[in-house]
């Protein structure tokens, strides 16, 4: 007769444990990745921006100078441009804002990891102990076979 291991509960409870520790650690990958991906797209936006500022100023520029203009025009021109320029320290901080998401993904990334390495050994101590018992199990019934053995031989006098 098969005899149920102790440990066997909590060994489905620590199984569970483990793949829902999987489960976190897969998306934690995503949304490194869509991290990683997110400062891709706010480094180009940055420098499309920057682009765009280049030739919106040299534009305006250029249309200015082929026309009188008064100073009024003028300080207007450079506000403009002002304001363009100032613009790019909004992308700026977008790419900063990314990163930093980026780098709390894996920070999380790495917890997940440890979270999934514990449960892993926790479920290898207890299929550990229980290939102990089985040995146990396996050399009790054995002794027990031996000692049945013993006694016919002595039951047929």
């Amino acid at each position: 007769m098969a005899r149920k291991y102790e440990l066997d509960d909590l060994l489905r409870v620590r199984e569970i444990r483990k793949d829902r520790a999987e489960k976190v650690l897969h998306e934690a990958q995503q949304l490194v990745r869509e991290a990683e991906q997110a400062i891709v797209k706010a480094q180009q936006e940055l420098e499309d921006y920057k682009l765009f500022v280049i030739q919106e100023s040299q534009r305006l520029y250029d249309q200015v100078m082929r026309k009188s203009i008064n100073k009024r025009e003028i300080d207007n021109l450079n506000f403009l441009i002002k304001e363009l320029q100032n613009k790019i320290f909004d992308y700026m901080k977008r790419v900063e804002d990314a990163i930093l998401a980026c780098d709390k993904a894996k920070e999380h990334l790495e917890e997940s990891r440890k979270a999934l390495r514990e449960a892993e050994r926790n479920i290898d101590k207890i299929e550990t102990m229980k290939d102990v018992w089985r040995e146990q199990v396996r050399i009790e019934e054995e002794r027990a076979a031996d000692a049945e053995m013993e006694d016919l031989p002595a039951k047929r006098r």
